[in-house]
């Protein structure tokens, strides 16, 4: 019975993707369209308010600047430092003419009218030009210096508004002023006289904003020092509510000096305010824009939104129907190869290449499973071949000099010593032999390599008359079933032989130990086989030369494999963490470690 698909029909497939994404597609056009617009709205009303807000506060500041002119008169005129310096009585003269110097400087100033009162303070005595219904008899010398805000005011580096508008404290229905008080130095070095003490009407900011056309649901708000006034009702009202700053007060400035952030409100209302700084240290007005009109500029284009969205949709789905009936045979039937292929069949299939661009992938589609097929057959061939390739290499590389040297030897022991060293040197050739020819397997246990490794020791033992010894170590039983490449340690312990004790001219011994080791944390334990002899030695630069070379000067048995090699083969088969590594001491000692996994644990749980 043949497998059905997951989603069997192409047709629903198609449909429900497609149709997902023609609706995905419709909201993230609506979305990004709305927030465009609405952006769009946003900024334009922003940037409408923001020119109002600064030609708002251009009127404003002409009068701050006339307000600060005439303070600035107060402090450098001659006249009046003169008259500060000598403190004289209000009915002298020089009071009287520095009188009428000061009327006619405040009377020719265009904001005069919104400086209810403006006074000239020296130690005892004062000039002080006020309006008529602000007239008091209060000695300003006496009293102004007791007021709680005069000496910030007066040691201020600036013009400080950090106090708000206050009662004043000379009139007795105290109307709202804002004081200004600066100090008055000498006329020819920089101390402290006398000092100035001015009135600033509400009508300085109350007078423009009467002109000021803004939406019902818009505020003005003005802002001096800690002290924030909402304008309502012609007034300035301070606010005690503190806003909750949504947004940092610098996020999207209109111009260089405006400022946009948003707040929220006691009524937890989000509002965007724009604002304007004035000519005045710390103070700015600012204006709510107006969501009435955004909303309903807002409320149309969803309309047109809407009926635009309806037609994609519309379109879309026909599209849909026509794609499916087009497409859905071909792409069955592709899907069909490509499950066919999954499960193993590689064959041609002719009926998926039709004369389209869906036949075109088709026979994409049966060339790549012909190619694959080829491929995976080839690739089997080929390690197969290696592999046998690989052993006969090492069967056929017994060295004829060996074989005759062997003989050799034995003839001489014939000659020389009794039957029983022959049939010995005999025995292990015969079993060393045999255990070269027989079988293809690439590994073995290595209680059957140690195993080798004696027999071919036994011919080296005589060879050099005894002179050599070896020793085999083995932690654990376990060991001996683990699996090793066959005639990995023969090359090494021949090295020894050749490179380390030979050259030495004395006896020597080579110690087999084979353990465990732990290559990281993470890793299971393997196995480290050491082949240590007490030889010559060798330094650093030989040893990662004998590890990259596969030349080798000795004409002796397995000399065509070499160190090189074996430590190749060990990463080939196991993987490149393994292999050998080489520890020398020059005039001391050689260790060749072989380092490989343990296989006696994957026997165990087997």
């Amino acid at each position: 019975m043949k497998k059905k698909h997951p989603l069997a029909s192409i047709q629903k497939r198609i449909l429900f993707i497609t149709l997902s994404c023609i609706l995905g597609m419709c909201i993230l056009i609506s979305s990004v369209s709305y927030y465009i617009f609405h952006s769009y709205l946003q900024n334009s009303l922003m940037q409408s308010t923001e020119t109002s807000l600064r030609l708002l506060s251009d009127s404003m500041n002409e009068s701050i600047n006339d307000v600060y002119r005439l303070a600035r008169f107060c402090q450098t005129n001659s006249n009046i430092a003169t008259y500060i310096e000598r403190n004289p009585t209000p009915s002298s003269v020089l009071s009287v003419a520095t009188y009428d110097r000061l009327n006619e400087e405040y009377n020719s100033n265009p904001s005069n009218a919104f400086i209810p009162r403006i006074a000239v303070i020296s130690h005892e005595n004062f000039l002080q030009i006020v309006n008529s219904t602000y007239s008091s008899t209060a000695n300003l010398a006496e009293e102004v210096p007791k007021l709680s805000f005069f000496e910030d005011l007066l040691n201020a580096p600036q013009y400080d508004f950090s106090t708000g508008f206050i009662a004043d404290p000379f009139h007795r229905k105290g109307r709202m002023v804002l004081p200004v008080i600066r100090p008055i130095t000498y006329q020819y070095y920089a101390k402290q006289a006398g000092y100035l003490f001015m009135e600033v009407s509400s009508d300085l900011f109350t007078t423009p904003l009467k002109r000021y056309n803004i939406a019902e649901d818009s505020s003005i708000y003005l802002t001096l020092g800690e002290h924030t006034y909402i304008y309502e009702e012609n007034a300035l009202i301070e606010i005690a509510e503190k806003y909750e700053s949504l947004a940092d007060m610098s996020n999207s400035a209109l111009a260089a000096d405006t400022i946009i952030s948003q707040i929220k409100d006691s009524s937890n209302t989000h509002k965007i305010m724009i604002s304007t700084p004035l000519d005045m240290p710390g103070c700015y007005i600012t204006q709510s824009i107006s969501h009435r009109e955004l909303n309903s500029q807002l409320m149309n284009f969803v309309k047109i939104l809407i009926a635009t969205l309806i037609g994609i949709m519309t379109i879309g789905i026909g599209l849909v129907f026509v794609m499916n009936r087009m497409i859905n045979v071909p792409v069955r039937k592709l899907q069909d190869k490509m499950f066919r292929i999954a499960e193993g069949d590689f064959s041609h299939d002719p009926s998926i290449e039709w004369d389209h661009e869906l036949g075109e992938i088709g026979r994409g589609i049966n060339a790549l499973s012909e190619n694959v097929y080829l491929l995976m057959n080839k690739r089997l061939e080929d390690e197969k071949q290696k592999k046998d390739l690989e052993y006969k290499m090492l069967q056929s590389q017994i060295n004829p000099h060996f074989l005759y040297n062997t003989l050799n030897s034995i003839k001489w022991m014939a000659t020389i010593q009794g039957a029983n060293g022959i049939a010995e040197m005999t025995t292990a050739l015969s079993r060393l032999l045999k255990s070269i020819s027989k079988g293809t397997s690439l590994l073995v246990d290595i209680r059957e390599e140690l195993s080798l490794l004696e027999n071919y020791f036994t011919i080296q033992s005589y060879r050099y008359g005894g002179t050599i010894t070896m020793k085999i170590e083995v932690e654990d039983e376990c060991l001996y079933q683990s699996e090793i490449i066959k005639f990995t340690l023969q090359p090494l312990v021949e090295n020894a032989i050749f490179h380390g004790i030979e050259p030495k001219g004395s006896t020597g011994t080579i110690v087999i130990h084979v353990g465990y080791e732990q290559l990281s944390e993470k890793a299971e334990p393997g196995i480290r086989i050491d082949v240590t002899d007490d030889g010559v030695g060798m330094s650093q630069e030989k040893a990662q030369q004998i590890l990259q070379s596969n030349s080798d000067s000795s004409a002796d048995f397995f000399r065509e494999i070499g160190v090189s090699n074996v430590h190749k083969r060990l990463q080939y088969e196991f993987g490149e963490e393994y292999g050998i590594t080489i520890a020398s001491v020059e005039g001391e000692f050689t260790t060749m470690s072989i380092h490989i996994p343990n296989r006696c644990l994957e026997l165990k749980e087997k």
